[in-house]
């Protein structure tokens, strides 16, 4: 059985008031404002565990004017796959049609693709290859998509330990899949039209690549620029959080204005 918090008297049922029989206590708001203090101590704890990490993603996303460009450019590499990538047109007798390869065109090409036919003209003897080369130039652009998310989810934790080398290696690699992406389109596309003289034709999109390209440069350049600028996190002060509620010099500075305040009320000057 519950025992009363003040005196331990055994509760029973037939104690159905809030009253202790024995001391008479109220047990439900015994020691409340002490409970209340605990829970509120808890939570300060927690804020001011918690606040440091606050502080490192408000000054990666916008503590300074170069965190804020930092977070416009890495988006740019997002709207440059948008711009063309590449060229391909095919024309046989009634029927000709020529797509412009971006994000969009590769969304829907997948969306729709034949993995049964691919993996078929995959075996080929005479064209084999050639669609490896453009199967291969096609998974390095999603493999770009991925690390540009990677690198969206990074910038929270862009001021924790490792982020300079951690930044620099993945733009690094961004534009390393840019360039592998490009050189399996090239081959594949010289490929086919070696095998369809005539029928099919194919052309990389520089203005494409060279934007991809440029904007990762970009987000290379703007953490370098952090990074020697030594552009540090502003941390907010709750130290006083972790020290014992009634050792907190705001609320021993509180105690001692309503002292001062009660003293004056108590004790009115003489005229």
């Amino acid at each position: 059985m519950a025992k009363c918090p003040n005196c331990g008297y055994k509760l029973r049922l037939r104690d159905w008031r809030p009253e202790c029989p024995s001391c008479g206590v109220n047990l439900v708001y015994y020691k409340m404002e002490e409970r209340l203090r605990e829970d509120a101590d808890k939570s300060e704890l927690e804020y001011a565990k918690s606040q440091p990490k606050i502080d490192r993603l408000k000054a990666a996303i916008y503590g300074s004017p170069l965190a804020i460009v930092r977070t416009v450019c890495l988006f740019l590499p997002v709207l440059a796959l948008l711009l063309p990538l590449g060229k391909i047109g095919v024309s046989v007798p009634f029927y000709e049609h020529t797509t412009t390869v971006n994000a969009i065109a590769i969304y829907e090409m997948i969306s729709s693709i034949d993995l049964n036919m691919l993996l078929t003209l995959a075996k080929s003897d005479i064209m084999g290859t050639y669609i490896i080369f453009y199967m291969l130039s096609i998974v390095f652009i999603l493999l770009t998509v991925v690390l540009i998310l990677v690198e969206l989810v990074m910038v929270v934790i862009a001021f924790g330990k490792k982020w300079f080398p951690r930044n620099i290696i993945l733009a690094s690699t961004g534009i390393f899949f840019v360039v592998l992406s490009s050189i399996f389109f090239s081959l594949a596309c010289n490929g086919l039209s070696t095998v369809f003289p005539g029928h099919f034709t194919g052309s990389l999109g520089f203005l494409g690549v060279a934007a991809e390209i440029i904007t990762f440069l970009l987000i290379i350049l703007v953490n370098v620029l952090i990074k020697v600028k030594k552009i540090e996190v502003k941390y907010t002060d709750v130290s006083e959080f972790f020290l014992p509620y009634n050792e907190r010099p705001s609320v021993i500075a509180a105690k001692k204005a309503a002292e001062e305040a009660t003293n004056k009320t108590e004790n009115p000057p003489k005229e």
